[in-house]
């Protein structure tokens, strides 16, 4: 194996700079990049978060999202408004606008 293997880049550390728990599932952003807690992380912790795959996550009512559309996430919330928000990857299914939530790939 190579000497400057590191991992295979599925998951990466979240730090919990808050006051309240990340749950597990919740979409976490980690400078550019957005990640899904693997497991509950206490304020002041270190825990993983997964850095790719298909994830259903929180979306704003109001958008009707379109599969194949980039999406954003902010206030941990998945939305086609770039502004203000970070990129979070890709609508890998159709979530109308009623609904809650979308499946995404992360950061593909």
């Amino acid at each position: 194996m190579a000497t400057n293997y590191v991992q295979d880049g599925m998951t990466i550390p979240v730090t919990n700079a808050g006051a309240e728990p990340i749950l597990s599932g919740a979409p976490v952003v980690v400078g550019d990049l957005v990640a899904v807690a693997i497991t509950d992380i206490a304020p002041g912790i270190t825990g993983d978060g997964f850095a790719r795959g298909v994830w259903r996550l929180p979306k704003l009512a109001t958008d009707d999202i379109a599969q194949g559309k980039k999406v954003y996430l902010k206030d941990g919330k998945i939305q086609l408004a770039a502004t203000g928000a970070v990129a979070a990857g890709v609508a890998w299914g159709a979530a109308e606008a009623s609904s809650d939530f979308v499946a995404v790939r992360i950061n593909g």
